[in-house]
């Protein structure tokens, strides 16, 4: 199946079915805070429920680490296999793994182009650097231990997003749900007509597609 195909058979329906669900759910949202007033507002009241993301999150953002130091015998073995196995792999991947090359032309599988000319190729490159990193890993235990221990503190750094974001994030804003309970039947005759004209346009295209 063509992208094209893909967009006209499953995603273009999908949407407008989506839609005409989605307007005849806020069509009925409208009819009710004309007709049910305080029903239909104490429903918006809770399904506005608030939960806020650091008090889940928060075993998430503390900070852990490993406790130990791996031997000079440890260290020495996962050096040897990180430079053997990174040199085994490259020399696998750079000179006995060969990918046809598939250029974007017209008459070519879209399909068979994305997976040879993209997903493969850069599978591949992403494998060679990360071979090319296991060596140098290797190399700075190896070589140059404290150089070693100085990047691992910068990479092990911990970045919380409670410092980054402010908690200002997690206040709860109602200004839509206040205009809407300062004149709810006047906000729900238009949210209803305005939902009606989006299911009615909806309902005809999944009409005129099903009838074609």
């Amino acid at each position: 199946m063509t992208v094209l195909g893909l967009l006209e058979r499953v995603i273009v329906p999908a949407m407008v079915i989506f839609l005409l669900l989605g307007s005849s759910a806020s069509v009925l949202l409208g009819l009710a805070l004309v007709f049910r007033t305080e029903k239909a507002l104490a429903f918006t009241r809770y399904m506005n429920r608030w939960v806020s993301t650091r008090r889940v999150l928060r075993q998430a953002e503390l900070p852990r680490g490993v406790s130990g130091t791996p031997s000079r015998k440890s260290r020495l073995l996962l050096a040897l296999f990180l430079l053997f196995g990174g040199l085994l792999a490259l020399y696998i991947l750079v000179l006995r793994v060969e990918i046809p090359r598939a250029a974007l032309v017209l008459g070519v599988n879209l399909r068979r182009w994305f997976i040879i000319g993209v997903a493969l190729q850069t599978m591949k490159w992403f494998l060679v650097a990360g071979c090319v990193l296991a060596i140098a890993v290797a190399v700075l235990i190896l070589f140059f231990p404290a150089r070693l221990a100085a990047f691992e503190a910068r990479m092990n750094k911990w970045y919380s997003t409670r410092h980054i974001l402010p908690p200002t994030g997690e206040s709860m804003r109602f200004p839509l749900d206040m205009i809407v309970e300062a004149s709810p039947r006047a906000a729900g005759a238009i949210i209803a007509a305005a939902s009606l004209v989006v299911a009615a346009a909806m309902a005809i295209l999944l009409a005129a597609r099903v009838a074609g």
